[in-house]
């Protein structure tokens, strides 16, 4: 989830939880509601270390008591014993917070760090979800201006913020379970199955399904009520071929589930030139960050190839995936360059056309 949405919860929650100073709570709160972010100082070193380290050990479980101890002592050194438990009970509410919105997205999460390297996701919610900040941050400001009625209104706002997260939850069950009937074929095959949340409504929804060489994928828009009632009016799905160079999702329509469309992505079918040591790793790391990747692009170049995988996690219709591993290699697999970003057409010096 992004930054202000974090920094929303801190300001509601900071208004919700008695302490001395309902200003000084305030900068607490938004401080602390944040600090787990505090790892986006990696991308500082290398765009690398910033994608394989993002949401580990500041995101899990065990640094979630750390950061609240780490502020109750703040506070304490700063205002005195008085602010210590306030601010520990509510440095451990916020963190929990955070840990629970980066959860409910699709990025990918390691809350059993640093015992285990496994990312957990709930894909409840889509990265960022401006109804759910408006609540937040709305509530907020009202609880901070007025003491009395404004208290009030955070507490039906956050209720509105946790009646809409479960919303989405319901919502994503729905989508799911027609996943598993539209690639039911494929699910049957051990492909895997999964329903990702998409901007701007709870009802929208891409649908998807992934093995080697091939991911398929399906825009929807259910029904306000269950889908069940459109279970024997599925209508065959159609598949599209995709682009070629420099993919980007096609640009397309949130159809209801018994006319769905479905695009089929193939990979790249001339064979994967050999990769030196140094190519290889970045690879390796790309695909541990990586949750739907595909390699879309091997193109031979005058001094050797142009490789291109793509993480289709984040599809948006029209958009240009944000993700993408772009790697220059030499005759013999060594590597030139590589980064990861949009998809770039670059020239044979390695510049940008």
């Amino acid at each position: 989830m992004d930054p202000l949405t974090h920094a929303a919860s801190g300001l509601l929650l900071s208004q919700l939880i008695p302490a001395p100073s309902r200003g000084w709570a305030a900068l607490a709160g938004v401080i602390l509601a944040v600090l787990p972010d505090t790892d986006y100082v990696m991308e500082l070193s290398s765009r690398w270390d910033y994608l394989r380290y993002h949401r580990a050990f500041t995101h899990s479980l065990a640094a979630l008591p750390l950061w609240a101890l780490l502020g109750a002592g703040v506070g304490r050194v700063l205002g005195g014993p008085r602010w210590f438990r306030p601010l520990l009970y509510l440095g451990l509410a916020l963190v929990a917070v955070h840990l629970l919105l980066d959860w409910a997205t699709s990025y990918g999460t390691r809350l059993l760090s640093p015992f285990s390297s496994g990312k957990y996701t709930l894909d409840w919610l889509f990265i960022i979800d401006p109804y759910l900040t408006l609540m937040l941050l709305g509530g907020g400001l009202a609880a901070l201006c007025s003491p009395g009625r404004g208290r009030r209104v955070g507490a039906v706002c956050l209720a509105g913020a946790v009646f809409y997260f479960l919303t989405c939850g319901h919502y994503q069950h729905q989508a799911l379970n027609l996943a598993r009937q539209v690639f039911q074929k494929e699910a049957s095959e051990g492909a895997t199955v999964a329903a990702l949340p998409q901007p701007l409504s709870c009802r929208r929804w891409l649908l998807f399904t992934a093995r080697p060489g091939e991911i398929k994928q399906a825009l929807v828009e259910l029904p306000y009520w269950s889908w069940d009632n459109f279970q024997r009016e599925l209508k065959e799905v159609k598949a599209v071929e995709p682009a070629a160079s420099c993919p980007r999702a096609p640009a397309g329509d949130y159809r209801p589930p018994e006319s769905l469309v479905v695009q089929d992505w193939r990979a790249a079918s001339a064979p994967l030139p050999r990769l030196g040591p140094e190519a290889r790793g970045l690879l390796d790391q790309y695909l541990d960050f990586a949750r739907f990747p595909l390699l879309t692009r091997v193109e031979p170049k005058k001094e050797g190839f142009l490789l291109e995988w793509a993480d289709l996690r984040f599809t948006v219709p029209g958009r240009a995936f944000p993700f993408v591993l772009q790697m220059r290699l030499d005759r013999e697999g060594n590597l030139l360059w590589g980064e990861v970003g949009r998809c770039q057409e670059r020239d044979e010096s390695g510049g940008e056309n």
